[in-house]
Formats: C-alpha cells, sequence, structure tokens
C-alpha cells in the first residue's frame, strides 16, 4: 500500500498556523526578555548601592577618609557582577547617595530624594547637575506649654548636643553641622583691617596681642512662625521659599575691655563697665566704621542655641555662668579659654564663666547693652541700621513691633512676643512663669522711656541666662553691672 503524505494545503495550513503562534509569541517572548534586562539592570545598581554603604561603614570605622564622589568604573568599590559602562555615585550627608549608571542601553538613576533606582530616558548617560537637597535643621514647642524643652524636627531629629565642663569632650553632632560647623575665633587688626590668625593656627592668641578677638558666625537662613498654637524655628545652610538670611558677622568673644580711649575684646582684663549706652556706642565705632556694639543679632545668636540645645533653660544646658549671689565684683574675661571653640563652663559651677561657641560670658558676669532697640511704655520699636542707632528715637528707622512687652517687673518670663514682620525679635509679653518652667528666665521692666539689655550679672543665681531681659532707662550710668559687646559686620 502507498503511504499517504500531508498534502500541499496541509503544509501551508501548518505554516500558517506557526506564523500566527509566533505573532503572538514573539512579542510576549521579548517583553519577558526586556523586563528581565531592566530588572537586571537596576538589581546591579542596587547591589552597588548596598556595597556603598558598607564602604561608608568601613571607612568610618577605620577612620579612612570616605569618597563621596565616586567614578564607578574605578576600583573604588569592590562588587560581583560586571561593572556599568560608565556611571557616577555621590555620597552625601548622612549617608544619602545619588547614582547614575550605564548597562548597555539602559540609564538607572537614582537622586537623593528617591527610595530606589530606575531607568531613565537620557543620552549621554551622565548625572545631571545635582545637589543633595538642603538640610533643615528644626525645632518645634506648643507655645502654652510649662516644659522650656523644644521637641527636634526634620533633619535636626535624633541629633544630640551637649556642652563640655572643662576639656572632657563629649557629644555635640552640630560640632560637624553648618553653620554650627563654621562658627569660629579670630585675630582682627584694625588698624590694617585684615584677620591676623584663625584660632587653631600657631600665631593665634587669646590675649589680644595679635588683634582683637573676635568669633564669626557665618550666613545661614533662618525661619521663625508660629502657627497652629506652635512656635517653628529651622535653620538650613541654602535658601529655601519662606525663609530669611542671615548675613555673615562678628561678635567679641569677650565682652569690651579697655578703657575710654580704646576698647578691646581680649582674654585676662575685668569688662569694661560703668558706661551708658551713647558712650559704649562711641567707643565700638572709634575702632572703625565696620564695628558697633551688639545689637539685634543678639537674636540670631537665641536661635543658633535653640536648634542646638533644643530647650530654653541655657543655665541647664550650658552652665550656670558666673552668678552666684557671694560673688561681689566681675570676674575677667577668658576663663573659657581651655574650651577653644567649645560651649560649656570650665568646672560646671556658678563660680566660673560660661561659653556658647566662642562667646564667653554670654550670660552672667555682666548684663549687656542690646543696641538698636527703644522701649517707650512698654512698645518696642527697633532699627536694623547700625549707622542709625540713636537713644530716645521712636520714629524714621525705629519702627514699632507688633505686640506690646509684659508689664511684669521682676518675675519670670512665661511667653515671648511675635512679630511675623519683625521674626526675630522675641521679647516677653508674659511674665508668670518660675526658675525651672517656660522661659526659665527674669524681667526686669517699668514704664518710660528705656533701651534693652540682657545676660544677667554675677549675683544673678537662677535669674540669668540667655533670655534673661532688662528694659530700663536709657542714658543711666548703669555702674559695674552692665558692660558691652563689640560687634563686627563682615
Amino acid at each position: 500500500m502507498k503511504k499517504k503524505g500531508f498534502t500541499l494545503v496541509e503544509l501551508l495550513a501548518v505554516i500558517v498556523i506557526l506564523a500566527v503562534i509566533a505573532l503572538i509569541a514573539t512579542p510576549m517572548i521579548m517583553d519577558v526578555i526586556e523586563k528581565s534586562r531592566r530588572g537586571a539592570a537596576i538589581e546591579s545598581v542596587n547591589g552597588i548601592l548596598e556595597v556603598a554603604e558598607n564602604y561608608q561603614m568601613n571607612q568610618s570605622l577605620d577612620g579612612e577618609e570616605i569618597e563621596t564622589n565616586i567614578d564607578l568604573t574605578s576600583d573604588i568599590l569592590v562588587y560581583k557582577g560586571s561593572k556599568p559602562e560608565s556611571g557616577r555615585l555621590i555620597i552625601g550627608e548622612k549617608g544619602r547617595m545619588s547614582i547614575v549608571a550605564k548597562y548597555g542601553k539602559y540609564c538607572i538613576e537614582k537622586k537623593f530624594e528617591d527610595n530606589s533606582p530606575k531607568i531613565v530616558e537620557r543620552d549621554p548617560c551622565t548625572m545631571e547637575e545635582e545637589v543633595e537637597p538642603p538640610k533643615v535643621y528644626g525645632i518645634k514647642r506648643a507655645i502654652e506649654t510649662e516644659s522650656s524643652a523644644w521637641e527636634r524636627t526634620d533633619d535636626a531629629e535624633g541629633l544630640v548636643a551637649n556642652a563640655q565642663v572643662g576639656t572632657t569632650s563629649v557629644q555635640n553632632d552640630f560640632d560637624h553641622i553648618y553653620p554650627w560647623s563654621d562658627i569660629k575665633s579670630y585675630n582682627y587688626n584694625t588698624d590694617t583691617k585684615t584677620i591676623t590668625a584663625w584660632y587653631g593656627e600657631d600665631n593665634f592668641k587669646f590675649d589680644g596681642s595679635n588683634g582683637e578677638v573676635l568669633t564669626y558666625i557665618p550666613e545661614f537662613y533662618y525661619k521663625r512662625v508660629q502657627e497652629n498654637g506652635y512656635e517653628y524655628i529651622a535653620i538650613t545652610k541654602d535658601y529655601q521659599e519662606g525663609y530669611s538670611k542671615s548675613e555673615a558677622f562678628s561678635v567679641g568673644r569677650y565682652t569690651m575691655s579697655g578703657d575710654t580711649t580704646r576698647v578691646h575684646s581680649r582674654s585676662g582684663y575685668t569688662p569694661f563697665v560703668s558706661h551708658n549706652i551713647t558712650e559704649f556706642r562711641e567707643y565700638a565705632r572709634n575702632l572703625g566704621e565696620e564695628f558697633g556694639q551688639l545689637d539685634y543679632h543678639y537674636f540670631i545668636l537665641q536661635l543658633l542655641y535653640l536648634v542646638e540645645y533644643a530647650d530654653y533653660n541655657s543655665q541647664a544646658k550650658l552652665g550656670a555662668g558666673y552668678t552666684n549671689a557671694s560673688h561681689t565684683g566681675p570676674i575677667a574675661s577668658g576663663g573659657c579659654d581651655i574650651l577653644g571653640m567649645h560651649s560649656g563652663s570650665v568646672d560646671g559651677t556658678d563660680n566660673s564663666s560660661v561659653i556658647y561657641r566662642g562667646i564667653e560670658d554670654i550670660f552672667g558676669n555682666i548684663f549687656q547693652i542690646i543696641d538698636g532697640i527703644n522701649v517707650k511704655n512698654y512698645q518696642t520699636y527697633v532699627c536694623y541700621d547700625k549707622a542709625q542707632y540713636a537713644s530716645d528715637k521712636y520714629d524714621g528707622c525705629y519702627q514699632p513691633i507688633g505686640y506690646v512687652n509684659s508689664g511684669e517687673n521682676k518675675k519670670y518670663i512665661s511667653k515671648l512676643g511675635y512679630d511675623s514682620n519683625n521674626q526675630l525679635v522675641a521679647l516677653p509679653i508674659e511674665a508668670n512663669g518660675s526658675s525651672s518652667t517656660y522661659i526659665t528666665d527674669c524681667y526686669n521692666s517699668s514704664s518710660g522711656y528705656y533701651i534693652t539689655l540682657v545676660g544677667g550679672t554675677w549675683v544673678d543665681e537662677d535669674r540669668a541666662g540667655m533670655w534673661n531681659w532688662v528694659v530700663t532707662a536709657n542714658l543711666f550710668n548703669h555702674g559695674d553691672f552692665f558692660g558691652a559687646r563689640l560687634l563686627k559686620i563682615n
């Protein structure tokens, strides 16, 4: 019998069926392959990121420098699998990473703010110019709470700030965070108007022999707002919407010393006292047009302290300061020189000066005049132009702030005022607290025409602190309880 084969029609039918199957299956198979290749490329980048995390940890444990800008074709990172054809890894603060890598036709990217890498359409596959998102170091506090403590927010969460007692090292995370990390004392020659040395250099001198001893405060951006029953304060290095800029400036490391012919900021001398605000202003300006006495910039120092230590109780955080009631007069400057740029005190008692980041006796020892603020019957007027500072002036550059000061006298502050047009100016509006509640510092005031002083004296014990305000007669010679501190606009 003859065997029967396939007919031409049957063969054509099979071919058609196979072609249809191929048309249907091929895209599906190619899609699976494409997804597999894409996934493999992304997993390769995830592997690089994992290796980079281990690299950071190992370098830190070994005390070695961490490369923060890594070419992925180099041998800095050692990992299994093939290296990308090209790529770059940026390691930012707190270990945050940005990466771009090319595997074949795929360009994989992860920016700082991204949770995971993804494929992007980019030719050439290079890293777009990017900076790590600005860090924001913030605090918040319920306006009506009795506690002096603030809650850390944003990038300040989890940070620790401790003050030193003597030279014993303590943990302070802000030592390595801008702007606190860049606050530094230096010597300044008022004749040549030049910096002669920075703290840490061999020729730096505390005693004034190499120039006035000033402390530099770098520029930064800040925000202080009150809303929904809370007050928020935040500091950041770079501009963000809603923030105001604090230009760089310098203050005397020490309160003014010297005499009517020449004032100084130097170690080893008792404060220059027994003069009024107008005289101190003149003595400071005699050093050069860049000088004056401390003014609204004091509120900037308060913000820096608050965000760092997150508590109004500056005596509890930094030390009591030279404030024991048994003292008979102010102590000479320089007691905190051994602390260098660290905050704290020599022995932690109320028999030694306190320092905040290169600003000795920021409270205690003597009250310090704050220029540019005039008060008329509890209404504060502020001028921000040091060239126009004058006493008994309530117009022109002197404009009223949007609240009235407390009328209480010799009471502990319980609430500070807030004016959205004058964010910095935070003066007492209520005074019914104690030395351990609310603001924890004392407030002295009465009706009349006055100026402001801050800090507390050598006998003020638990009344002293960074918010210990006195509103007092403007041209009165206040004896040895009151002095001033140099301000230099850079």
